[in-house]
């Protein structure tokens, strides 16, 4: 009898023992199936380090500083300084076979101008002599010169060398005066009306 109900503990504890390794097993699997979680990354507050207006990358607008939205003034140029002109030989005696080719008389050089200025290119067309400075043009001929474009005005100057006549054509204005035989025309985007008149008034035969 004893031996009967032993033998059926044992096997009872057998299936219990079974049945605890099943649900055990499963939930193994359950688990690994899925995978482990990970936890969400803290956000990081992004902060400007200081002194910097702006965040790292980012590049001010044109025309604005970056502080106060205040447009950048662009640099002022210098003023223009009248001051004695100076020609090498070289210069000089390209000017005088220049004019001869034009079939110009007498050709004058500037003695005073912009003190940084001098002559760039020269050249000759019929009956025209043209030379050419970095800061203004002058225009030397044997018959009178007109001004190309639309003649909106003409105004009279007195020079301490002559009479010249400002004359605006197209808005271009140019300075015209006559010395002795030869007619000149002088003009500039970058001297004042007066200081070309004073250019005008040092005209001279250089020798």
């Amino acid at each position: 009898m004893k031996t009967k109900k032993h033998a059926q503990w044992m096997r009872t504890a057998a299936l219990l023992s079974a049945l605890i390794l099943t649900v055990t097993l499963t939930a193994c699997k359950k688990e690994a199936a899925q995978p482990p979680k990970t936890p969400d990354p803290t956000p990081t507050e992004q902060t400007t380090p200081p002194g910097q207006t702006t965040p790292p990358g980012q590049t001010t607008p044109p025309g604005q500083t970056g502080q106060g939205g205040e447009a950048a003034k662009p640099p002022e140029e210098a003023p223009i300084k009248i001051g004695q002109l100076q020609y090498t030989e070289l210069e000089r005696t390209t000017a005088a076979t220049a004019a001869k080719t034009a079939g110009v008389p007498t050709h004058y050089l500037p003695e005073r101008g912009a003190s940084d200025d001098k002559i760039d290119q020269m050249g000759t067309s019929a009956k025209l002599l043209t030379l050419k400075y970095y800061k203004m043009t002058i225009l030397e001929s044997p018959e009178e010169i007109k001004p190309t474009g639309k003649v909106e005005s003409k105004q009279e100057v007195k020079l301490r060398n002559g009479t010249g006549q400002w004359i605006t054509a197209d808005g271009q204005k140019s300075l015209h005066l006559k010395l002795d035989k030869t007619y000149i025309a002088l003009s500039s985007d970058k001297l004042s009306q007066a200081d070309l008149q004073t250019v005008a008034e040092s005209l001279a035969t250089l020798k």
